[in-house]
């Protein structure tokens, strides 16, 4: 089952997302699930969440990498969890203004004795 939440937002917001609507081939929903996929990795929007952390509480960090587009795609995407094959983009190794194009690596997360093992494999 989706969540189904309410957002409200000024008149501005609307008028982007109507904007993107009729420039796109994306519904108003996939739009808005597109900016919550793509802002949990973003710099910007860390910064805004770091300035109004609590003190006591750790920010979580998503379950999601940037190529599981699925998740903003569709409303209720099958997705695997838990010891499941999983994508993730390598970082440091390559970059995209070095390469012309980003570089994919492929790999398994296991857990193991309360702690997390990622094997990759390129």
């Amino acid at each position: 089952m989706a969540y189904r939440p309410t957002v409200r937002y000024h008149s501005y917001f609307k008028g982007y997302v109507d904007d993107l609507f009729r420039a796109t081939h994306l519904d108003r929903n996939q739009i808005i699930r597109a900016a919550l996929f793509s802002a949990a990795h973003s710099k910007e929007f860390q910064s805004l969440l770091l300035e109004n952390k609590k003190k006591d509480v750790p920010l979580p960090r998503p379950k999601w990498v940037l190529n599981q587009a699925a998740l903003w795609r569709k409303q209720n995407p099958d997705i695997k969890e838990k010891g499941e094959d999983v994508s993730a983009y390598s970082r440091g190794e390559t970059s995209e203004e070095e390469t012309g194009r980003e570089r994919e690596i492929r790999g398994r997360v296991r857990t193991a004795g309360g702690g997390l093992t990622i094997q990759l494999r390129s």
